[in-house]
This record gives C-alpha cells, structure tokens and sequence, in this order.
C-alpha cells in the first residue's frame, strides 16, 4: 500500500508541486504554464531591472547623460533614432524617426563601467523632458524599486576579460578605508581640490584614491573621469601624445560633492607598465562647468602602489 503512494506522487506533474514564492512574477509564470511547459522557473521581482520612460519626438531631440563612456545602444524598433555625440562619449541623443504608427519600443544602453540602462520610448508631441542626468536619479530608483520589489543594485555586464563588477567594487571599498599614504601630489582650481591620497593593485588593475575638496559655496558635481598616459618630451617635460585608459569602475557612484565639503574616490584603471618617458594624467570634468581637475601622477609613485 506504501508503495503504491510513492509511485503515484512520482507520476505527478513537477509544475503541479512546485511553490511558487509571492515576490515572483506570478502572471508571466501562470501564462507559460498554461502552455504545459513542465519545467519553467519563476522570475523573482528582485532579479528585475527596471525601465524608464521616455518621450520622443521628431521635433526635439532628447539629451541622456550618462555617468561613464557609452559602449553599445540597441533600439527596439526602426521609429526611434539615437546618436553618441562626438565630442563627448557619455551623452545619448534621441529622437523619433516619425510620428504616423509609432510603436513602443525600448532604448538599451550599456556604459564603460558595465552598468546597463533601460528605456521604454513612446512618442510625444511636446516632451517634457529634454535633458535628463540619468546618473542622479539614485534616490528615486531605490525608493521607487524598494516599493516595487524589484532590484536597485546596478548590475554590471562583464567586460572582455569576464571580470566581475562585484569583485571591483568589493576591492574598492577596501581601497577607501585605507589611510592616506601620498600627500600634495594633486590640482587645485577655483576653490575645488583634487588630492591623490593613494595608489592600490590587485589582479592587472590599479585603484587610485583621491580625495575632492569642495571649498566653493557652488555643488562640484563630476560628469566623467579620464586617465591618460602620456610619452613626455624630455626636452620641455610635457606631454607629447596620449594613449586614453577606461575607467572600469567608480566608487562611491554619487557624483556630486557639495559646497564646503569633501568626499573620496576610488577609480579602477588597468595597470599599464610606466617607463621613464611616459607619466600618468588624470582628468576630472565638470558637468556644465569650467572647473576640470588635470594633474600628473609621477610613475615612481605607481611603482610605490600597495596590494589589496
């Protein structure tokens, strides 16, 4: 009689003993199972990332500003043009390709750092967002998603060497508690400060700490970061050609320090080797202003650079 039991339960469908978690998308799981597909998994809320809304149209062109260099859009659907500008690499044009039998459709973007950015375009005769810093709208993602159940965490897309994001961020972190070990090496430039306080490697990756120190009643807010080495002319010590290294990563994520205050960083370059005829640069812009943060790192303080 036991026997008998444990025969029937095993005959039962798997779907019909599965439980299915109340965070999960339990409609699109119900659909497809009503297809007798016996084997599909639900989708957690918290593996969602959600989207944005967007209105295009053919009269006014959309400005997105991203937090680090654009590396690949994808647009759902022919109705909808997107553009990078030329003259700087973290800001999205956008705009519609006609208004007759303009279908929804979705905008892609996946950025240097390997965050990606989801966008549900509509058309819209007046827009009424123009320029948007996609990159501030931290506070209401997490507020907006915590009430959804759905994630925040910026995921990152593995980069060409399947280097985990989480890993870069995780060691980072530990670069920012550090204490300070390289002094008066930095810019100072209309009341803002730029100090390299330290320089860190683990794995073919170097992690540069610097300090910015607002003194200026008007917010520094960072629009992007680019480092540099340059072959210098022995002759006037100046550089004389640059090769660009990606910033991978940013930590913490904010972008604006405020007036009368200062705050840490840490950014993650490759480890390119330094020979006596070359020097490190690195760039820090303003968004829409003038005050950009240029200074040297001497090669012999890379070679001075701790393990994490």
């Amino acid at each position: 009689m036991k026997a008998t039991r444990i025969t029937a339960l095993a005959l039962l469908p798997l779907w019909a003993c599965a439980q299915v978690p109340d965070n999960a998308n339990r409609r699109m799981y119900d659909a497809v199972r009503s297809h007798r597909n016996e084997y599909v998994l639900p989708i957690d809320k918290a593996s969602v990332i959600g989207s944005y809304p967007l209105g295009v149209s053919e009269q006014k062109t959309v400005h997105i500003m991203f937090p680090s260099e654009i590396k690949e859009v994808d647009v759902g659907n022919r109705f909808v043009l997107v553009q990078v500008t030329e003259a700087f690499n973290n800001v999205l044009r956008v705009k519609a390709n006609a208004r007759e039998d303009f279908d929804e459709t979705n905008v892609t973007v996946i950025c240097q750092d390997g965050s990606l950015y989801s966008f549900i375009a509509n058309y819209q005769q007046d827009p009424e967002v123009v320029n948007l810093a996609i990159g501030h709208n931290a506070a209401a993602d997490n507020a907006i998603a915590q009430s959804l159940g759905i994630s925040f965490v910026r995921h990152k897309v593995t980069d060409e060497n399947n280097e985990s994001a989480t890993e870069l961020s995780d060691l980072a972190g530990q670069a920012l508690e550090k204490k300070p070990f390289i002094h008066n090496v930095g810019v100072y430039a209309m009341k803002v400060t730029a100090l390299l306080e330290g320089v860190y490697t683990a794995g073919d990756n170097l992690y540069y700490v610097v300090r910015i120190n607002n003194r200026s009643e008007i917010d520094y807010t960072m629009a992007f970061t680019k480092v540099f080495v340059s072959d210098v002319s022995e002759m006037k010590r100046v550089a004389v050609q640059e090769e660009e290294l990606p910033v991978k990563h940013r930590l913490p994520t904010e972008t604006v320090i405020p007036g009368g205050t200062d705050k840490s960083f840490v950014f993650v370059v490759p480890v390119r080797a330094i020979s006596a005829k070359k020097q490190v640069d690195m760039e820090i812009y303003e968004e829409k202003g003038a005050r950009h943060l240029r200074f040297t790192i001497d090669r012999r303080l890379i070679q001075k650079a701790r393990k994490l």
